[in-house]
């Protein structure tokens, strides 16, 4: 039998695990991954039609998207509201690394990959960005924040109250890997929910081994109001999809990632989490969903709070599309970007950009193919040389 003792101390453990860590952040680096036998199943068993869909699903594969057998099977492409225009437009994960190459500019990289560069240059263009406490970096380098160098001054910073409550994050993490909250615990413990309370020692050794490149140690910040209530109190942030032209950024297209209540980031991998689709120009959510593959599902409701989602109207949309673009367009050198925004009860903040970002998540939540006319021609004026879907619409980038 455990105690509570000993099941603290496992739960610690699996949290804090760096191995585990770096293995989910090459998981999720790749395609998904699903058994190709059981949806072959499931897609003939829901199309009723045999292997009728077979057609659509070598198109896919071998279309402008490159999509993966699994990815075919993870977006519901088998499904009868899909016709064979509408699949090849669904871009695949090896795609979408040659569109990204294609359009952004290697040198311009650094702005995205690091985040304590990102959030200097943000400062100096008075752009709105989460507040830093502390920086644990053990190269010395210098900014406007508190620096810690070593696990003792790290262990010196968590052991005062003052310090909380506070987010941490790899200054070079994806997905939100390695990304947790922390409030006080009191004698030498931190509170870290999902981990319950931890040793301040095993947080500071824990970010020296997983932060090569040093950890963000940031002011937690609240959800707007209309949006505590609607998702049970976590954070959620719109992901803006920008094509970055000769007449300036642009968005492209914008969604929601909702949170369940306690999570501890919004990224649509984590368990219970779900993705809005919004309408760019308005901000309300247009279409709610939630896993993929076969449960991939429409929700109208927030499972937690209940709140109705669909027409559910995000706050200060106008400021928040116009910060997007203001902050697009000081990284020239990256003609697709995704942008992370925070609405909180003080306005909109910029969390972080991505140079290109994930397209898997602009096509789950709106449920169609990234790729539009707008955006194949975007790809062709950067040079992609891949093949694309016809179009005869003009792209104005």
């Amino acid at each position: 039998m455990f105690n509570q003792e000993t099941l603290d101390v496992v739960t610690h453990s699996a949290f804090f695990d760096v191995e585990a860590a770096r293995a989910q952040r090459l998981s999720l680096d790749q395609p998904p991954q699903m058994p190709i036998g059981d949806a072959v199943r499931v897609a003939t068993r829901e199309t009723g039609s045999g292997t009728s869909w077979l057609s659509g699903f070598w198109r896919c594969l071998n279309g402008p998207g490159k999509l993966s057998a699994a990815e075919y099977f993870y977006y519901k492409l088998y499904e009868n509201q899909y016709d064979d225009e509408a699949r090849v437009r669904f871009v695949g994960k090896t795609a979408q690394a040659r569109m990204h190459k294609a359009c952004c500019d290697t040198r311009w990289f650094a702005v995205a990959t690091d985040k304590l560069l990102f959030l200097s240059m943000m400062r100096g263009a008075g752009i709105p960005v989460p507040e830093t406490l502390a920086v644990f970096d053990a190269t010395g380098r210098r900014t406007h924040a508190h620096m810690i160098s070593s696990v003792d001054g790290m262990m010196a910073f968590l052991n005062n109250p003052r310090s909380y409550p506070l987010f941490a994050k790899p200054i070079d993490g994806m997905y939100s890997i390695g990304a947790f909250a922390m409030t006080d615990g009191g004698h030498g413990m931190a509170h870290v929910p999902g981990a319950g309370n931890v040793s301040v020692r095993e947080i500071a050794d824990y970010m020296q081994k997983l932060g090569s490149d040093g950890y963000l140690l940031q002011r937690t910040l609240l959800p707007a109001t209309v949006l505590a209530d609607a998702f049970g109190g976590a954070l959620a942030t719109v992901r803006f999809l920008v094509l970055n032209g000769k007449a300036g950024p642009k968005i492209e297209s914008a969604v929601i990632k909702i949170p369940k209540k306690g999570s501890i980031a919004d990224n649509y991998w984590r368990d219970g989490n779900m993705l809005g689709a919004l309408d760019a120009d308005s901000g309300q959510i247009t279409r709610v969903v939630a896993g993929s593959g076969a449960t991939l599902s429409e929700v109208s409701h927030h499972p937690d709070t209940e709140a109705a989602l669909i027409g559910l109207q995000l706050p200060d949309w106008h400021a928040a599309r116009a910060m997007c673009e203001r902050a697009a367009g000081t990284l020239p050198g990256l003609g697709t970007q995704s942008w992370d925004i925070a609405l909180t009860p003080k306005g909109p903040v910029v969390m972080e950009v991505n140079w290109g970002g994930d397209l898997n998540l602009h096509q789950l939540a709106h449920g169609r193919g990234a790729l539009t006319a707008t955006f194949a021609a975007h790809l062709r004026r950067h040079g992609y040389e891949g093949k694309l879907p016809l179009t005869n619409e003009a792209d104005g980038t």
